[in-house]
């Protein structure tokens, strides 16, 4: 049987540096930091005090006010980021297709807010203290869930949950239910809120986030010699999925088709990983296979980049063998110089600016590029957005625990 082929027609964002794909991009390609000092609680006693928070969200601007005041803020960000999905695609679900959406959406850190809160409050008052909803807003499966309901939608609800590889994953669930036949659109995404105080003290104590308290907007510098870690962000974004002949049929516009797909695991430790990067090079190069091209069809790269000094070598190194000298001919970007590392959040928002480089031709700059490393020495496109012919895009993640996910993504000629 010829394997159906799936589009992105739908992207809707949560960032911290824009809500919406208009905001967002254009923050991106100006090279806007959304990093600064942490607002969301008093971490002047933390060794890193600043981090890429979304400021200005209104959850009410999206679901009713009694609902939103009862989610956790992950939930809030996946429901918004669904709505402005489904807003670009010009998709409203009917009764007719409801069974026939799949939902596949994730996350990691679920939601910490809530259950912080939860904590003190039966410190203070006992179970009498704690909110009765609380226990339904820590579950990784509450973002989906919540989809479901608010959208009335009656298919397959999935949810995924692989740290840093999470968005690529959950695009793959979402890409697979629709190529066996399982459903015709799917919702695919991921969220996280890392910006709590246990949680981002959690992130200290490891070790793994900047100390650079001093200028915020320079803490996040990916592949740069002077970076010293994560800068701890949050946010989530959602694709609408289709099938290609039904996307056709009804008018949408096509931002990609979703080409291929490679995962694996280092199975090295939950912090050490393969510094010479040949499992992630092995994921990037299934990616390409499975997409049925080749490394030289590769126009760009929107890299995983997270600012750890280890991780960015991996990087480096496994583009390096998986592209072979092809890698220091096209540019390559790491968003999270401007979003910091939201977690599971992060592949889906890399997926929204491939989609959109793809759109304008353009790509974004990796900022706070000031001293170039020799282990980091490709194009990685520095401080400057850069005008490229971008027809197909690879993307890549790399969590703690050693998972590799890569996925290529590409125009649709007319």
């Amino acid at each position: 049987m010829k394997r159906r082929r799936v589009v992105i027609t739908g992207l809707g964002v949560v960032a911290p540096n824009g809500i919406g794909k208009e905001a967002f991009w254009q923050n991106l390609i100006a090279g806007k930091s959304g990093v600064d000092y942490i607002a969301a609680f008093d971490a002047s006693s933390f060794p890193c005090q600043v981090a890429a928070e979304v400021r200005d969200f209104n959850p009410a601007d999206f679901i009713g006010g009694r609902k939103a005041r009862r989610m956790a803020r992950f939930s809030q960000f996946a429901l918004a980021a669904t709505r402005l999905a489904f807003d670009d695609a010009h998709f409203s679900v009917t009764p007719s297709l409801s069974s026939n959406i799949a939902i596949c959406y994730g996350t990691s850190i679920i939601g910490m807010d809530v259950g912080e809160a939860a904590a003190e409050a039966l410190r203070l008052d006992g179970v009498r203290g704690i909110k009765p909803w609380t226990a339904l807003e820590f579950p990784p499966h509450a973002p989906a869930s919540y989809i479901s309901i608010e959208f009335k939608i009656s298919g397959p609800t999935l949810s995924v949950s692989s740290n840093c590889c999470t968005g690529l994953d959950a695009i793959h669930a979402g890409f697979s239910q629709i190529v066996l036949g399982r459903a015709t659109v799917a919702v695919a995404g991921s969220c996280d809120v890392p910006i709590t105080p246990v949680s981002f003290a959690s992130f200290c104590a490891l070790g793994a986030v900047t100390k650079r308290n001093d200028d915020p907007k320079k803490a996040s510098r990916p592949y740069d010699l002077l970076r010293d870690g994560l800068v701890i962000g949050e946010g989530g974004a959602t694709l609408i999925l289709e099938d290609l002949e039904f996307a056709l049929q009804r008018g949408a516009r096509i931002y990609a088709e979703v080409l291929g797909y490679g995962s694996a695991s280092e199975a090295i430790g939950m912090r050490e990983g393969d510094l010479e990067g040949k499992v992630m090079a092995s994921t990037l190069a299934t990616a390409i296979r499975n997409a049925g091209l080749s490394p030289t069809d590769i126009d760009h790269v929107n890299a995983h980049g997270s600012s750890l000094p280890d991780y960015d070598v991996t990087d480096s190194n496994a583009f390096k063998l998986a592209l072979g000298d092809h890698a220091y001919r096209i540019p390559v970007s790491s968003i999270k110089s401007m979003i910091g590392q939201p977690i599971s959040a992060a592949g889906t928002i890399q997926t929204v600016a491939a989609c959109l480089s793809i759109e304008h031709q353009r790509v974004p700059p990796t900022i706070n590029q000031e001293v170039p490393d020799p282990k980091c020495d490709l194009d990685y496109v520095p401080n400057v957005s850069r005008v490229a012919r971008v027809k197909r895009v690879l993307i890549n993640g790399h969590s703690f625990g050693g998972s590799a996910s890569a996925m290529v993504i590409g125009r649709i000629d007319d």
